[in-house]
């Protein structure tokens, strides 16, 4: 029985997915589960993001571990029954943009620069500005973050020249993973060590901040902008396809997970496969995962920050962070800062905070007090900058803001709390719950500005009829009906959270079926994820035919867009 491995090595940890996929006989389903805990370097250095790339391999190795006991997964062989588990594949998602140097022997020479490293903000800016003009491509690359990979190369070129000049090969999270699996860093020497070579997939390319969606492959101008050595453009991994099979489980990995013993060279002298996929990012295989993998789809993330991102038959211009996605396509994303942390800020100050009575309140509590106030808050509009600050816009140095209270709309407001709160304890401060409403108006009005970015981005590359709705901000109802109706659009919602992880198994999945079969016979990705069952709850939220309602909802986007225009628009 083939059995899958998808593992997704991410900032806080590494989660692991066994998964059988579906055949003729039976559906597919998830066996087993692992997963292993890790933490950011200590640091007092502002802005700095780092993490030891050892702790991925020791995790990665416990997780596999973990899954091999638990299923008593074997390698291939032609004496495996049909009844045993068989581990015939691998597929790796990673954090992106992560910055992984290495020396010639594959090591690190120096801890890994991850997502949420911002020290290259200078080298960000300088990309955007000065590297893009030189090479005549101004505009083209504004979604350049410090974020993205190549900021963080141009900050080590500038600020470590010694371990720069160590530096052979440049990759990704995801990247590095693979090829420690392959057997580069193993004791023993054989043939094939000689043969392995970085390689990535262009979905996670796409996040490095040199490459370029619409050739398909690595601006060698721009590299060579911020490196004139040419040290980091040979250092680049080679891209590969979406089906395509970077390489297998080294020899000495199978024996150290338990998947092969001594015993099976007395049967046999032929060393097993287990094929090892391109992989890519982690946004990229949690499409896989959630079944976001054509035209139309799109992921609604509410978690501390929003993301939104869709397949799109278009490149998207670089309002937008123009990623490429796992099945061939592109997958562009946004990525907002105000969202559930927000909620977060208004429940501890306007609930918590101020009550006398001790009363701990909830977000389900603060929900039921805003549903008694309707759309568009009696005219109050909420800027949720607080952080402070927004990455969509691109506005720093925004702030929160509460705007248009009048002594009419106050008054309402209490009257709707005194209402709702007839057998119940309200919140001392009385107009809690119209806030926490306002707020959450104003993070959905946020994202829809948002959607429509993406929409101007991409065109007609980029019109989805329906939302995947993930994340912890996915529960709450209100919300639920609230982005429809603004929105415009269906929303359903996938039950598996390690989707990316899902994901890598989805992709290593299709990549061997595709080894395995005449080139006619190849099934797509996207048409082999969409064989899998993938659980969604049996909710499914539609848009409002009350057009009161979605007026309201219309007149208080209106003011949201005014209001932060006015204010923050010309704040850079």
């Amino acid at each position: 029985m083939d059995v899958f491995i998808g593992i997704d090595v991410g900032t806080q940890g590494t989660k692991a997915i066994a998964y059988r996929p579906s055949s003729s006989s039976a559906q597919g389903q998830i066996l087993a589960r692992a997963s292993s805990n890790y933490s950011i370097l200590p640091t007092d250095v502002p802005g700095r993001a780092e993490q030891d790339p050892n702790d991925w391999i020791n995790a990665v190795r416990f997780v596999l571990k973990q899954l091999v006991s638990a299923l008593g997964l074997v390698a291939p062989s032609n004496s495996a029954s049909e009844q045993q588990h068989v581990l015939s594949g691998i597929g790796i998602s990673g954090q992106q943009h992560g910055m992984v140097l290495l020396n010639s022997d594959y090591q690190p020479v120096r801890p890994a620069k991850l997502w949420c490293d911002v020290e290259a903000s200078e080298e960000s800016d300088w990309i955007r500005t000065d590297a893009a003009s030189t090479i005549n491509s101004a505009g083209k690359w504004d979604h350049i973050v410090p974020a993205f990979t190549s900021p963080k190369v141009l900050w080590s070129i500038r600020n470590e020249p010694r371990i720069w000049d160590q530096v052979r090969w440049c990759v990704l999270p995801h990247d590095y993973v693979n090829i420690v699996l392959r057997g580069v860093h193993d004791d023993v020497s054989f043939p094939e060590k000689e043969e392995i070579f970085p390689t990535t997939d262009r979905g996670d390319a796409s996040g490095s901040g040199v490459f370029d969606p619409v050739s398909n492959q690595y601006s060698a101008d721009l590299v060579n902008a911020i490196d004139e050595t040419g040290r980091y453009l040979n250092s680049l991994p080679e891209i590969l396809d979406p089906l395509d099979i970077c390489g297998s489980l080294s020899l000495e990995w199978m024996k150290e997970i338990g998947v092969l013993h001594d015993e099976y060279f007395s049967e046999s002298s032929k060393i097993p496969c287990i094929p090892i996929s391109v992989g890519s990012g982690d946004n990229m295989c949690s499409a896989l995962g959630v079944g976001c993998v054509r035209p139309g789809m799109a992921v609604l993330s509410l978690g501390t920050s929003g993301t939104i991102f869709g397949v799109s038959d278009s490149p998207p211009s670089s309002q937008v962070s123009p990623f490429a996605d796992a099945c061939g396509r592109h997958l562009p994303l946004v990525c907002v800062m105000s969202c559930t942390g927000v909620l977060n800020s208004v429940l501890d100050s306007m609930f918590n905070g101020c009550d006398s009575k001790n009363k701990k309140w909830t977000h389900d509590d603060a929900t039921k007090m805003a549903m008694h106030h309707p759309p568009g808050c009696h005219g109050i509009t909420f800027l949720p900058y607080i952080t402070p600050g927004e990455r969509t816009p691109n506005w720093p140095h925004a702030t929160g803001a509460i705007l248009g209270l009048t002594a009419s709309n106050m008054s309402l407001a209490v009257t709707n709390q005194n209402t709702a709160n007839e057998n119940n304890t309200p919140p001392a401060n009385p107009m809690a719950g119209l806030l926490y409403r306002a707020a959450m108006e104003g993070i959905t009005y946020l994202l829809a500005e948002s959607v429509s970015a993406m929409k101007k981005a991409c065109g007609v590359g980029f019109q989805p009829s329906c939302l995947l709705v993930v994340g912890g901000g996915s529960h709450n109802k209100l919300w639920r009906q609230m982005l429809a109706d603004v929105l415009g659009v269906e929303l359903r919602f996938p039950k598996e959270k390690e989707s990316a992880a899902l994901g890598a198994a989805f992709q290593v999945g299709a990549a061997v079926n595709a080894s395995k079969n005449n080139v006619e016979k190849k099934l797509a990705i996207e048409e082999y994820v969409l064989k899998q069952p993938i659980e969604m709850e049996d909710e499914v939220v539609l848009p409002s035919l009350d057009e009161n309602t979605l007026q309201l909802y219309q007149e208080g986007r209106d003011r949201y867009c005014r209001y932060a225009a006015k204010l923050f628009q010309d704040s850079r």
